[in-house]
Parts: C-alpha cells; structure tokens; sequence
C-alpha cells in the first residue's frame, strides 16, 4: 500500500541498515562490538589490498633499486679498504726504509766504534816508542798545543755517552746498545723518559766520534814533534861525523848476536792499505819519523861517538900529515894521540867485534873493534889488555890501559876511526857526539 507509513518502534542499540527498493523494505541492525570491528577490519583489508597491488606494480624498481644501492655500498666498503691496505703498505715501507737506515746508521756508529778503537791502541804503541824526556822536552815551549785535551764526557740523552781516557776510548762509553738516558733500562725507554729521537741521538753520538778522533789527530800530530826533533839531532850528529846512516842502521836491525843489543822483529811483509784520511796522514808521518827515530838510536851504540879517555881530552898530535917524530920526514898520521897517565883505562866508543887484541908492529899492544857497517876503531900503544879476539863489547867497555909501546916517545893513547878499511879523521865523530849529547 502506497503512502502507508510504518509503525513506530523502539530504536534498538547498534548500527541499523535501511534497505529499500520499490516495494521492497529491509531494516538490518548491527550489533554495536560487530560494527566496531568492520570500521577496524575493512579498512586494513583495504590497506592490505592496496598495499599488495603496490607491490606486485612495482616490486621490479624497488628491487633494482636495492640492488643498486647494496652494490654502491659494497662498492664504497671496498674502495674504503682498499685505500686503507694501501695506507697500512705504505706506512709498513716507510718503517721498513727508516729501519734499514737506522740499522745502516747504527752499523756505521758501530765500524767507527771499531775503528776509533783500534786507532787508540796505534796511538798507545807509539807513544810507547816516544821518549817520555823527548815528549816533556817538546811540551814545555808549546804545552797549549801538545797538552792532550781534558776527557769529553758527553750526558745523554741530548749528548752521546761517550767516555774518553786520554787516548783510548772506554768501550762502554761506545757501546751502541747503551745509547740511552742514564736511569732507565734499554727496554723501558719511553717518550717521557727520553724526550729525543733516535735519529738525534745517533747524531749526538756520530758528533762524539768526530770529537774524538779529532783528539787523535791532535795527539797524533802532538807526538810527531818529539820524534821528528830526535830524528833530526840523530841525523844531524850522523851527517857531522859523516857515517854511512843507511848501512848502520842496516846494522843495527841484525838479530842480537853475542850480547850486542838489537831489536827481534820479523813476519811477511802485507802493506798497509793506501788511505787519504787526516788520521792516516798523521799517522804515516808520525810512523815514519818514530822509525827514522828508532833506526838510528839503535844505530847509535855501533857509532863511535864516544870519548875513548873520560874527561877533558888532550891531544898531543892531530890526523893528518905531519912530522915523524922519530925520522922527522912527513908522515901521514892516520889517527889522533891523547895525553893520559901511564895505565889509565881506554874505554870502547862503540859497541862492536874485537878483531885484534895485542902486539901489531909500530902500534904496539893494540885493539881493533868492527863495529859493522865498514867502521873499525884502533887503540894502540896500550901497556894493557883486557879483551881478547872475538869478544863482543858494549861502548863504554874497558878495552885495556895507556902505554907507550910500539912507536911511541911517551905514555898516550894513539886512537883511529876507519870506514872501509880507510882512516878518517876521528875527530869528526868526537865533536858530533858532544853536539848530540848537548842536543839530548
């Protein structure tokens, strides 16, 4: 029926759905919890849908572009380890050059230890060979210059620890291995303990090198000024007398023979290695002028530079041609003739051989000494002998007693210098011993 109007009822609790079409009337009521749970339901379910729809459109980007991002990251987590690894290879090559070089340093540090040291025994070997009178001599009117400079003790850690006495260098003021600050142990050597580098403490300890073997040197050098002295007044008393220097020294370096002092020595010959260094020069020219020194000291004993009669010598007739006393003609006197009372001892002026000891002719009671080298002395008109052939004396030894034998018109001694057979003037080798001895 149309226009009929619906009954009036009570409003039930919930949601109510009118449903009407043409004649067609439906009322539906939804509980009110239901209702609630399709207003949370439906439209999740929508989401949901949506969601998935989303998805499945446009899964293929979102993965390329995950894919893509995932590699951009790989990408740059490699490249980042690999500047890394590179960065860690080249701090590792630069720790390995600075320990090579530290290492080649301290292998420096070391030969040099080495060297300096055995430069302090050649230095100690031949202050040995320098007469302590020579070196005090020689001192005296230039000590600033030859006094040997005061120890150098260098602290650390600024300064190396080197320790010097006198010449030679305590090994443990060189020990490289101890070239740390004083109270601390070369395992616990930290930057508070020690505030330099390595490389500034192997530089402090290469400048107490250099201090030192710059102290050699001058000691060197110091030395050299006796031994040259002595060399030269040797020489110089040599050349005055006119003795053949090369062949005594020649002489005096034979193996000692029946008490005739001389120096052993011997082994093969090995050069010394040829070096430019300021060491080496001084040393060569101090090594050279201590042997020209030693050679002719040695040389000395077999000079006859001595006086045959102590004291204040008189001569009663001189070498050279002069008028025989007995046949009064000119004569050649082959030596010189010196007054002194009836047995007063004749001493030998050089060490040598006796060749002849007794009468021989207008010498009368004669000695004859070799004393090597071509030199022979000649004691005549002794009224006494006290050696015999053969015998080895030293200089200085009694040979026997003033006489008047032979040819002879009073007590004296007739004394001759020979050099290869011929007389020379003896009085040469006489005035070049006094200048020796006032030179020494």
């Amino acid at each position: 029926m149309r226009g009929a109007a619906f009954p009036a009822q009570a409003p039930r609790p919930g949601l109510t759905l009118h449903l009407a079409y043409r004649d067609f009337r439906r009322e539906i009521v939804i509980p009110p919890a239901l209702a609630a749970g399709l207003f949370c339901v439906v439209p999740a379910i929508l989401l949901a849908c949506l969601g998935v729809g989303s998805y499945l459109t446009f899964r293929d980007d979102m993965l390329a572009s995950l894919m893509h991002r995932q590699a951009s990251m790989q990408f740059a987590y490699e490249d980042r380890i690999a500047a890394l690894r590179s960065q860690i290879d080249s701090i590792a090559s630069r720790q390995m050059v600075n320990q090579d070089s530290f290492e080649g340093k301290m292998a420096e540090l070391a030969v040099r230890q080495a060297r300096l040291e055995s430069r302090s025994a050649l230095l100690a070997a031949l202050a040995a060979r320098v007469d302590p009178q020579d070196l005090a001599a020689s001192r005296r009117p230039a000590a600033a210059e030859a006094a040997a400079p005061a120890p150098v003790t260098v602290p650390a850690p600024q300064k190396p620890a080197v320790a010097t006495d006198n010449f030679k260098p305590a090994p443990e003021g060189f020990d490289l291995r101890r070239a740390q600050p004083s109270g601390s142990s070369g395992d616990d050597v930290s930057e508070n303990s020690d505030p330099t580098t390595p490389d500034q403490r192997l530089r402090a300890l290469a400048a107490g090198f250099d201090r030192i073997e710059q102290r050699q040197i001058a000691a060197l050098n110091g030395l050299r000024a006796p031994a040259a002295a002595k060399a030269e007044r040797l020489r110089e008393a040599f050349a005055e007398a006119g003795l053949p220097v090369d062949r005594m020294v020649q002489q005096a370096a034979l193996p000692e023979k029946d008490g005739v002092t001389s120096v052993p020595m011997g082994g093969p010959y090995v050069p010394a290695p040829e070096r430019g260094g300021d060491f080496e020069r001084a040393y060569a020219s101090l090594d050279r002028s201590i042997a020209t020194m030693d050679g002719l000291r040695r040389a000395l004993p077999f000079a006859p530079l001595r006086q045959p009669l102590p004291g204040l010598l008189d001569v009663t007739s001189t070498f050279g041609y002069r008028t025989d006393p007995f046949l009064g003609k000119p004569a050649l006197h082959t030596g010189i003739d010196f007054r002194g009372e009836y047995g007063e001892p004749v001493h030998a002026t050089a060490a040598g051989r006796v060749i002849a000891a007794g009468p021989a002719g207008g010498y009368g009671n004669m000695v004859e000494i070799d004393h090597g080298a071509g030199l022979t002395t000649r004691y005549g008109h002794l009224s006494r002998i006290f050696v015999e052939d053969g015998q080895w004396v030293k200089a200085g030894s009694e040979l026997g007693a003033i006489g008047s034998t032979g040819r002879s018109t009073g007590p004296h001694l007739h004394y001759e210098v020979r050099v290869d057979g011929a007389p020379v003037d003896p009085s040469r080798y006489i005035k070049a011993g006094k200048l020796l001895n006032a030179g020494l």
